[in-house]
């Protein structure tokens, strides 16, 4: 055996495995991907659900680390059956549309993929869940984060603090216990903080909270309209309770006026 593959056999075998729950109420495609997981390796199946309210019924008593949720399910939706709970797993969406990614996101969805979905986006789906999985097992809360001064944070990278500064970060992303610093230099890096914590301790006149699952640097911001900002090419929906003070944060009486 190759010496690489034999050294991440091991690696994974030191892993701990993800234990997830699938709901999908076509019995061939949740076949087809129960087979595609069987190939991941450390994934344990704790249930198959025909149907949300049966995975809502599991749930109850058992709390697995991950759930595959087919969006569109009789009586409950696999989006409905997130919202309704009290203690989030992590989440990866399977949906025919794609039309709900944008609600999947909204409850911290580590992924949206849509059928029929490669084995390939499967796996890469995984992984996400696994970094997430491994640095929430070793790295405890109150380390993932430190304000370090009005220009600079740290955020905990295994086992030590990595300096970011301010300046260099365009947004800020939702990923439930987690986010994403997505950076000017195309970088994304991951810290174990929630976004409303982070937004407690980021200095506000360079950060604005825009929906529920976005802050942004305000100095980034290249134009706004009724719904959304940009940065550069990047766009981000503002949530409906969030327009008006994005707008008046971000206009304030500096537009110019055709009269004064």
């Amino acid at each position: 055996m190759h010496l690489s593959v034999l050294l991440n056999n091991i690696i994974f075998t030191l892993m701990s495995p993800i234990k997830y729950l699938i709901a999908d109420d076509d019995p061939m495609y949740l076949a087809n991907t129960i087979e595609q997981l069987s190939l991941i390796p450390n994934l344990q199946c704790s249930a198959i659900c025909y149907s949300a309210l049966d995975a809502n019924a599991y749930l109850q008593n058992h709390l697995p680390d991950l759930l595959i949720l087919d969006v569109e399910m009789p009586g409950l939706t696999g989006i409905q059956l997130a919202k309704s709970l009290k203690t989030l797993p992590f989440i990866i969406f399977i949906s025919s549309h794609v039309q709900y990614a944008v609600d999947a996101f909204e409850v911290d969805a580590v992924d949206y993929l849509v059928k029929p979905v490669s084995i390939e986006k499967m796996m890469r789906a995984i992984e996400k869940v696994r970094v997430l999985f491994e640095m929430k097992k070793s790295i405890p809360a109150q380390e993932g984060f430190k304000i370090e001064s009005n220009d600079s944070f740290f955020i905990k990278e295994k086992n030590m603090y990595q300096r970011i500064f301010i300046n260099e970060v365009l947004y800020i992303e939702s990923l439930g216990d987690f986010v994403n610093i997505f950076l000017e230099n195309g970088q994304k890096r991951i810290a174990l903080v929630s976004l409303k914590n982070i937004e407690r301790q980021l200095p506000s006149h360079n950060f604005l909270r825009i929906s529920r699952t976005h802050i942004v640097n305000k100095q980034k911001i290249t134009a706004l309209n009724s719904s959304s900002v940009l940065l550069n090419k990047i766009e981000l929906n503002i949530g409906k309770s969030y327009i008006e003070n994005t707008t008046n944060n971000i206009i304030g009486n500096s537009g110019i006026k055709r009269f004064i």
